[in-house]
């Protein structure tokens, strides 16, 4: 009985144990259409950064492979041709909310195969901004814009669509993703200083960035990741809780901070809307 008892208390801490790591490793959107936990994918051609641990299959993406690119078999072509490094960040965005493990930490709070406020470096948005700059849209916001899907207005330069890559950032897919600041700013004791939270660039970089928000998630009270052997980066904000309509407008009044995220309107990625022609990340690409 002894040996039977301690080999059940083995398994269920091995269980726990492997329970446990999977969880770091990170968890899929339960829209459906992907898998339902991340694996393996080293045959990924074009989301190759996820290829040690993937929610998606090369068959998921085979639309992002096959020119034009395209999303839901909306073409990202309407307006004639993207450039290569203009495509190429926006493959880099759909990569990352079709395959990576990550990206459900910022799940919309009322769909869950949606995303909201996914900290984007604000580097990242201006270096897509100046790769896509002279080519040409007919949408601003992808998300929601009925003309994301048909194209019926005027195609004109992403420049003149938006302002900057902040806006570009915070604007094409709804309230998916916001800008944080990532270059560090002089404070007035002249120590270092900068934005409280870490982003993500959509590249091998990010791998730290979510390390550190793991690290912090097992030990809130400990700010220096050195200690526990991972690089110095500050960890991206966890998703910003949703505040009721009047909490929203009173915020609004003072400016900035957390209210900045919250202001926007929430846009499903994958649903529908009243007109039946679709509506989000999905639907208006």
């Amino acid at each position: 009985m002894g040996v039977a008892t301690n080999t059940l208390i083995l398994v269920c801490f091995s269980v726990a144990l492997i329970a446990r790591a999977w969880s770091q490793e990170g968890t899929c959107l339960q829209d459906g259409r992907y898998k339902a936990a991340p694996s393996p994918e080293p045959h990924l051609k074009e989301c190759s950064l996820y290829t040690d641990n993937a929610c998606c299959s090369e068959e998921d993406i085979h639309d992002l492979l096959a020119p034009p690119a395209s999303v839901e078999k909306a073409h990202w072509d309407k307006c004639g041709a993207l450039s290569p490094v203009c495509e190429s960040f926006l493959k880099r965005v759909m990569c990352f909310y079709r395959c990576s493990p990550d990206a459900a930490r910022w799940p919309h709070p009322q769909h869950a195969s949606t995303l909201k406020a996914v900290p984007l470096c604000h580097s990242f948005c201006k270096d897509w901004y100046d790769a896509c700059r002279l080519d040409l849209t007919c949408a601003r916001d992808w998300a929601s814009d009925p003309r994301g899907l048909n194209c019926t207005g005027s195609c004109v330069p992403y420049q003149q669509m938006y302002q900057h890559g902040r806006d570009l950032c915070e604007s094409l897919w709804g309230d998916a993703f916001v800008a944080v600041e990532d270059e560090v700013v002089g404070t007035a004791s002249g120590e270092e200083g900068g934005h409280a939270c870490g982003c993500l660039n959509l590249s091998p970089s990010d791998r730290d960035a979510i390390a550190a928000l793991r690290a912090r998630e097992e030990d809130p009270e400990e700010l220096d990741t050195t200690k526990m052997g991972l690089p110095q980066y500050r960890a991206p904000c966890a998703a910003a809780p949703v505040l009721p309509p009047q909490a929203r407008r009173t915020g609004s009044s003072h400016g900035g901070g957390i209210n900045s995220i919250l202001r926007k309107r929430s846009v499903p990625l994958a649903e529908s809307d009243g007109e039946g022609s679709g509506s989000g990340f999905e639907g208006r690409v």
